[in-house]
C-alpha cells in the first residue's frame, strides 16, 4: 500500500483528441444497444414468496410520534407508547437560541416520568414556566407568551441494556398548542435560477415561502403536513434570504430568516463534501440515537459548512434500517434529518440509497438470517426513501410491472460545469434472488443499466459538461469489509459464493465503469458501505477496457464501526491511501483542477490529493 499524501493525476491531452473521443462514444452506444442478458437465474423477476412464517425484526422502541397536549397553567403532557415494557423515561427540554446561526436545541430542564415498574404506556408533564425564568429565557417565551420547545425523550430498553432517544418539538401560544415545523425548512436542488424549499409540520397547515419580496406556495390551497415549494425566476450568483410561513385557523407564524446562494451560470469554482455510513456506532449516547450516529453527523456537516462547501452528498447507510417496519425506517431517517438540519437550512443535501435503508419481509426458513425480500408498494424501501428526501426525479422508469420506482434514488444533477450521477445498487433487495427473484445487492438491473449508459453518453456529448462524478453505495472495487458482496462477490467465483456463479455481477460492473471512463470526463466515483476511507486509482491494469485511469474514493466513516483493509485484491497495489478513522471528504473544483482533502472527527487532515490538474 502506497501511503502517498500528495498525488496528482492529470488527464492526458490525448483524451481531448476528437477522434479518440468519438471512438469512446461509439463504445458506449455499442454497449447500450448490444448489452447481453447474463445468466442470473431469477434475478430481476417478480419474487415467489414462500409459504413460511414471517419474522419481525426491527429497532423500534417508540411506536409513534408522541402526542402533545396543553393541560393549562403552562403545563404540557407528552403521551407515547413503547413496543416493550420500559421503566420510567426521562425528558430533556429547552429552546433554540435566536442568535445561533446553526440552530441546535439547547436543553435546559429535565423531568423524570412518575412511573413505578415497567410499562408500555408513558406520560410525562413538562412545566413551561420553568423555561420562563428571566435568568434563562433566551427565547423570550414569557414576553411572547409562546414559542418553540425542543425536547428529547430518553427511554431505557431493558432487553438490550441500552438507552434509546427521540428528538421532537412543539409550539405553544397563549396556553394553546399551535402548529410547528417539525423538520426543516431544508433548501434542496439549487440551480442558477431555482431552488426547492421543503419542510414538515405536526399539524395540517398552509405553507408559504417568502424570498426577495415574492411569495411561493405549492399548487392549490389545501392544508398539508409535507411541503416542497419550487422557488423560480432567481438570479445566478445571488444570496437569497427566505422565511417560511405556516398558518391554520387563527394562528400564523414565521420561521427566522435563513439563506441560500445560487451558483453562477459560468461557475467554475466551488466545493462539495461527501460522507457515508452514519448508522449507529459503539459507545452509547449520541453515537446511538434513533438509528444514527448523531454525534458524528452533526459534527461533520457543521465542520464542512464552516469550510464553505456548496452542497453535501451522503453515500448511504444513513441509519441502521434493515427493518421489518416501515415506521421504524421512517423514524430513523427522521433522526438523520434532525442531525443534518442545522446545515440543511442553507445548503442542499443529496442522498444515496444504501443497503441499510431497507424495509423487509423476512421469512423463517431455517437459515441464520432468514429469507429476505424488499417490501412492496408504499412500504417498499424505495418508497420510504423517496418520501424522506427531496432529490431530483429524472431517473429511469421502473424495471417491470410491480417493481419499485427509481424516483429520487437514481438521478443526476449539474452544478457549474460538472455532472453528478447517482445510481442505486441496492435496488429491490432480496438475499437469495437467483432462486426466489427480486434483486441481488450490488447488481444493476437492465433498465437502470441502460439509463446509466445513456446518461454517460449525453454527458460525454454535452460541451457544457467538463467533469463527471459518479455516486452509489456499494463500492465497485472494495478494499475493506465488503469484498464478498456488493459489486465484486470475490470476483463472482462460484466456489466463494455458495456454489452460485456471480460473475455476471462483475461483468456488468465492468461495463458501467468502462462507459464512465469512456466519456473522457470522469474524475472520481464515490461510494460508502465500507467503514473506512480509501483512495484507489483504477487503471487498464485491472481491465484492458478501462482506457482512462479514474479515481475511486470510498468514504464510509461517518460513524459506523470501522473496517480494516483486506489485501490480495487485483487493485490492492493501486490503493494510494487507506484509513479506519471517522472522516468525511471535501472536494474543491477550480476550473479543471480538482483537489481532495479528508478530515477526521478530531480535525486531523487524513489525506490530501490533486485528483485532476
Amino acid at each position: 500500500m502506497n501511503e502517498q499524501k500528495n498525488s496528482t493525476f492529470q488527464l492526458g491531452s490525448n483524451w481531448k483528441n476528437v477522434a479518440l473521443y468519438s471512438l469512446c462514444i461509439c463504445l458506449i452506444f455499442q454497449t447500450l444497444v448490444f448489452s447481453t442478458d447474463f445468466p442470473r437465474g431469477k434475478v430481476g423477476k417478480l419474487p415467489q414468496y414462500p409459504d413460511l412464517q414471517k419474522i419481525e425484526s426491527n429497532d423500534l422502541v417508540l411506536l409513534d410520534v408522541p402526542t402533545v397536549k396543553m393541560k393549562g397553567d403552562m403545563k404540557v403532557k407528552l403521551t407515547f407508547k413503547t413496543k416493550i415494557k420500559c421503566p420510567a423515561t426521562k425528558v430533556y427540554y429547552g429552546v433554540f437560541e435566536p442568535d445561533q446561526l446553526l440552530q441546535e436545541p439547547r436543553y435546559r430542564r429535565a423531568v423524570k416520568e412518575d412511573l413505578d415498574g415497567k410499562h408500555k404506556k408513558h406520560k410525562v408533564t413538562i412545566d413551561l414556566k420553568s423555561l420562563m425564568n428571566p435568568v434563562i429565557d433566551v427565547a423570550n417565551l414569557a414576553d411572547n407568551q409562546g414559542g418553540i420547545i425542543a425536547y428529547r425523550i430518553e427511554i431505557y430498553n431493558p432487553k438490550r441494556a441500552q438507552s434509546w432517544a427521540y428528538n421532537g418539538r412543539f409550539a405553544f401560544q397563549n396556553n394553546e398548542i399551535v402548529p410547528v415545523i417539525t423538520q426543516g425548512p431544508f433548501v434542496d436542488q439549487i440551480t442558477d435560477n431555482s431552488a426547492v424549499i421543503s419542510w414538515d409540520t405536526d399539524l395540517p397547515v398552509r405553507g408559504i415561502v417568502h424570498t426577495d419580496g415574492k411569495s411561493f406556495v405549492e399548487s392549490g390551497d389545501k392544508n398539508g403536513t409535507h411541503f416542497e415549494v419550487n422557488i423560480t425566476d432567481l438570479k445566478p450568483n445571488e444570496k437569497y434570504l427566505y422565511e417560511v410561513e405556516i398558518s391554520a385557523d387563527n394562528h400564523t407564524s414565521r420561521t427566522r430568516e435563513f439563506y441560500f446562494k445560487t451558483p453562477g451560470k459560468d461557475l467554475d469554482s466551488f466545493s462539495f463534501a461527501v460522507m457515508g455510513d452514519s448508522r449507529v456506532g459503539v459507545g452509547g449516547g449520541e453515537r446511538q440515537l434513533g438509528g444514527v450516529n448523531f454525534r458524528v453527523v452533526s459534527r461533520f456537516t457543521q465542520d464542512a459548512f464552516n469550510r464553505g462547501i456548496d452542497f453535501f452528498i451522503h453515500t448511504g447507510d444513513m441509519v441502521n434500517g434493515n427493518t421489518t417496519s416501515s415506521k421504524d425506517l421512517e423514524m430513523q431517517l427522521d433522526a438523520y434529518k434532525n442531525a443534518m438540519e442545522p446545515v440543511g437550512h442553507y445548503i442542499p443535501f443529496y442522498e444515496v440509497m444504501g443497503n441499510h435503508e431497507l424495509t423487509l419481509d423476512i421469512y423463517k426458513d431455517g437459515s441464520r438470517s432468514g429469507l429476505k425480500f424488499d417490501k412492496t408498494g408504499e412500504n417498499s424501501s424505495e418508497a420510504c426513501f423517496a418520501r424522506a428526501f427531496v432529490n431530483p426525479t429524472n431517473g429511469p422508469a421502473m424495471e417491470s410491472f410491480g417493481t419499485p420506482s427509481y424516483s429520487e434514488s437514481v438521478y443526476h444533477f449539474d452544478y457549474g460545469h460538472c455532472r453528478f450521477i447517482v445510481f442505486n445498487n441496492n435496488y429491490w433487495f432480496s438475499n437469495r434472488p437467483e432462486e426466489w427473484g427480486g434483486n441481488l445487492e450490488g447488481y444493476v438491473l437492465d433498465e437502470q443499466f441502460r439509463w446509466l449508459l445513456q446518461t454517460f453518453l449525453e454527458a460525454g456529448k454535452d460541451d457544457s459538461i467538463e467533469q463527471i462524478y459518479l455516486f452509489a453505495q456499494e463500492p465497485m472495487f472494495p478494499n475493506g469489509g465488503h469484498v464478498g458482496d456488493g459489486m465484486w462477490y470475490n470476483g463472482g467465483d462460484p466456489e466463494r459464493n455458495g456454489g452460485i456463479d456471480r460473475r455476471y455481477v462483475v461483468e456488468r460492473r465492468d461495463k458501467i465503469w468502462e462507459a464512465f471512463c469512456a466519456t473522457g470526463k470522469a474524475v472520481a466515483a464515490n461510494f460508502g458501505d465500507e467503514h473506512c476511507y480509501h483512495r484507489t486509482l483504477i487503471t487498464s491494469r485491472i481491465n484492458h477496457s478501462f482506457k482512462q485511469p479514474v479515481w475511486q474514493i470510498v468514504s464510509g466513516g461517518a460513524g459506523a464501526p470501522f473496517y480494516m483493509q483486506e489485501e490480495g485484491l487485483p487493485w490492492t497495489q493501486d490503493v494510494k491511501k487507506f484509513s479506519t478513522q471517522s472522516h468525511y471528504t471535501l472536494f474543491r473544483v477550480d476550473g479543471s483542477r480538482v483537489t481532495l482533502n479528508v478530515y477526521s472527527l478530531t480535525g486531523q487532515l487524513l489525506d490530501e490529493a490533486v485528483l485532476q490538474e
